[in-house]
């Protein structure tokens, strides 16, 4: 059943993304990374509560100065306590991150098969020289990461995401 839903996924991504392919590999998969890395983005803002988070983070950085203060008087009870109090708001700031989380795996597990029947044993871009553990050319996982990563970075500069 697995590979059935898989073959289906290809074979529309196949079709989606058929007008990429005269572009070559670097660019085509330059274009789906950047579709996916901006798709993950955007949702992953949707379904956070920035705000809440934004809030999460500034009271567990003033329990750490209180925690660290509490710590250099020796006052172990209170340092126990505010301890106590900032992994419970860990605890809820991990529920924000799994929804990003969750969307992201959802969104890679739609398009990871799809790459790997499209890009698999290509190489994507030579390298003039060559990288420890990578070599002289970048496979489509690898050109993939360095896409998202860089697009990620630059998009989360320019809206201001955290």
């Amino acid at each position: 059943m697995f590979e059935e839903i898989t073959g289906m996924l290809v074979g529309g991504m196949d079709a989606t993304f058929a007008p990429l392919v005269p572009f070559g590999p670097m660019a085509s998969l330059f274009i789906v990374s950047a579709i996916i890395t901006l798709s993950v983005l955007f949702l992953g803002r949707l379904l956070t509560n920035n705000k809440a988070v934004k809030e999460l983070r500034q009271k567990m950085q003033e329990l750490r100065e209180q925690m660290t203060a509490a710590q250099k008087s020796g006052d172990r009870d209170t340092a126990n306590k505010l301890l106590e109090q900032t992994l419970q708001l860990n605890n809820e700031f991990m529920k924000h991150s799994y929804k990003t989380l969750i969307v992201s795996l959802v969104v890679l597990y739609l398009f990871l098969p799809w790459l790997n029947h499209s890009y698999a044993g290509l190489t994507v871009a030579a390298l003039p020289f060559e990288v420890p553990f990578v070599g002289g050319s970048l496979t489509w996982v690898m050109w993939y990461i360095l896409v998202s990563l860089t697009i990620g970075w630059v998009v989360r500069k320019l809206f201001g995401f955290e």
